[in-house]
């Protein structure tokens, strides 16, 4: 068998198997959903911006922490090698766009509704996301090896001006961002509740679109960072319903 000529560039860690970033499953789900060959190449956190750099690849934003000048690079990336000019594509919506395009067999983007589909991405975003970003960072920090968990602890006060193992501590309030997840996956259940009953899918049709990924993803990450804590605090809410779509798209969650 030949080698896939997709590379998708992703975050190492301790997980078996690795994949753990809700923003990297975003463009590995597209890829297992488009069944396109790829391999994966594990990047530790300090060496995403040379690892990018050494392909070609572009800044996806800029250093908060550097008034707006130094560039930001980030996964996920792919590495297309199979033209005659290989192509490295950043941002996990911009490799959905890429993918669609490029491979139009199961489409992952509407051809009509994009509007409401980044709408739905906002709202998921900043409603029950907001919490998951508080919650799972203390997590994440344990699942990195020492070089990494120095880099991600450094670049989160850089950034955002907290330490990962602080800003969600066990007691009232950890016990109050578990509480604001809660009632925003309320809404989250209720705005998916008015296509109905029989809709399976977020865009109402046969298939998932990327909005479905978007939800996988984040949920995975508490799953797979946080075990425990989903057992107890998400797979009972809103009747198993958040489960049951990790069910729904497990036969995509393959780590190649």
């Amino acid at each position: 068998m030949s080698e896939p000529k997709i590379t998708l560039f992703d975050i190492s860690s301790f997980c078996k198997p690795q994949a753990w970033s809700p923003n990297t499953w975003k463009a590995r789900l597209v890829l297992n959903y488009k069944q396109i060959p790829y391999k994966t190449v594990w990047v530790s956190f300090p060496d995403i911006e040379d690892t990018l750099k050494k392909f070609g690849g572009n800044p996806t934003g800029v250093k908060p922490n550097k008034g707006g000048k130094a560039p930001l690079y980030t996964l996920p990336a792919i590495l297309d090698e199979s033209g005659d000019t290989p192509v490295v594509i950043a941002d996990s919506l911009a490799i959905a766009e890429y993918l669609d395009a490029k491979y139009p067999d199961r489409p992952i983007l509407p051809k009509t509704g994009r509007a409401l589909e980044q709408a739905f991405e906002q709202f998921f975003e900043i409603v029950p996301n907001k919490p998951i970003g508080r919650l799972m960072q203390g997590p994440t920090l344990q699942i990195q090896d020492a070089r990494s968990k120095r880099y991600y602890a450094q670049t989160r006060w850089d950034r955002y001006n907290f330490k990962p193992s602080e800003i969600s501590p066990e007691g009232p309030v950890r016990d109050g961002h578990w509480n604001e997840f809660e009632k925003g996956l309320d809404k989250l259940a209720e705005v998916l509740d008015t296509s109905g009953p029989d809709a399976e899918w977020v865009a109402g049709g046969s298939e998932p679109t990327r909005a479905d990924f978007i939800m996988t993803a984040w949920l995975l990450w508490i799953k797979i960072v946080s075990p425990d804590e989903w057992e107890a605090k998400v797979k009972p809410l809103n009747g198993g319903r958040w489960d049951k779509l990790l069910k729904k798209t497990e036969a995509w969650q393959t780590v190649l």
